[in-house]
């Protein structure tokens, strides 16, 4: 069974599963991995001003996931489901989860070039909800710069780690 046949036959399944456990889909894959498929179902909290997953909801998740599965007799080759967190340094997909998360660490890549520097390591410390636009702060050569972004001015992002 190929990715897009899993997607249209149970993500609907899938994600009310991920909800029942406080859970919310962020990409489902279908890789080949050491001589084995792998069903590869990654999550994050519903609630995207928590960062850090549960992994009690995982296993639930992972476990009511299994049932679903189980019972097709479409899948027919081997598998092995994976239910996992979509990572620490996860790419933010829409404006909603980067207003959540005011005063979180960010890797920006910008449409917008600040000294030459498109790429960035940046604080989120602000979102006007009147212009639509994210106030981030970050260190260029040492010194403090802020970037003014609407969403749609930012090529990618992901939350980072503040080392």
């Amino acid at each position: 069974m190929s990715k897009a046949q899993i997607i249209t036959k149970y993500q609907t399944q899938i994600q009310e599963i991920l909800a029942q456990n406080h859970l919310q889909l962020f990409e489902i894959n279908w890789i080949y991995e050491h001589e084995t498929n792998v069903l590869q179902i990654l999550a994050e909290n519903s609630d995207s001003s928590v960062t850090n997953v549960e992994f009690d909801n995982l296993i639930a998740a992972n476990e009511a996931i299994s049932v679903l599965l189980d019972d097709d007799t479409d899948l027919t080759e081997p598998y092995v489901l994976e239910v996992a967190s979509a990572g620490a340094e996860r790419q933010v997909k829409n404006k909603e989860v980067l207003i959540n998360n005011i005063n979180k660490y960010f890797f920006l890549k910008t449409s917008t070039s600040y000294e030459g520097v498109s790429e960035f390591n940046a604080t989120l410390n602000t979102y006007n909800p009147s212009t639509e636009e994210f106030t981030f702060s970050f260190f260029l050569k040492g010194k403090p710069k802020k970037a003014i972004l609407k969403f749609t001015e930012i090529i990618f992002i992901r939350f980072a780690i503040k080392f």
